[in-house]
């Protein structure tokens, strides 16, 4: 049996995180679009897709974020991960809601809001 101690622990967690943020920092703003992982679910209704590309689009946000900040400081980071990788995710999302038939939205049908 292996015995780990608090600081091997630590050890482990500390160079993941390194690791982690040495990759991100590596990216181009190109390869960002790595990190977008949302993509339509016909099987699902509007409610559920919102509902998934509102968690990946934060997830999306985060790392933007901290790669933004890396390259080019914090000032009006908000606004550029916005206006640069938030706001064309959102336009999307809603072109492809348009593209949804009023009658096949699967409302409510395969999950339950509890």
């Amino acid at each position: 049996m292996l015995d780990a101690t608090a600081k091997d622990i630590e050890t482990v967690i500390t160079s993941l995180a390194v690791k982690v943020d040495g990759d991100l920092q590596s990216k181009t703003e190109a390869e960002l679009e790595e990190y977008w992982f949302f993509q339509w679910d016909d099987s699902l209704s509007i409610e559920w897709n919102l509902y998934q590309f509102h968690d990946l689009l934060d997830l999306y946000k985060r790392q933007c974020q901290r790669w933004e900040e890396y390259h080019n400081g914090m000032c009006c980071v908000v606004e550029r991960v916005r206006d640069k990788y938030l706001m064309p995710k959102i336009c999307a999302f809603i072109e492809q809601m348009k593209d949804v038939p009023q009658n096949s939205q699967n409302l409510s049908t395969e999950k339950k809001y509890d």
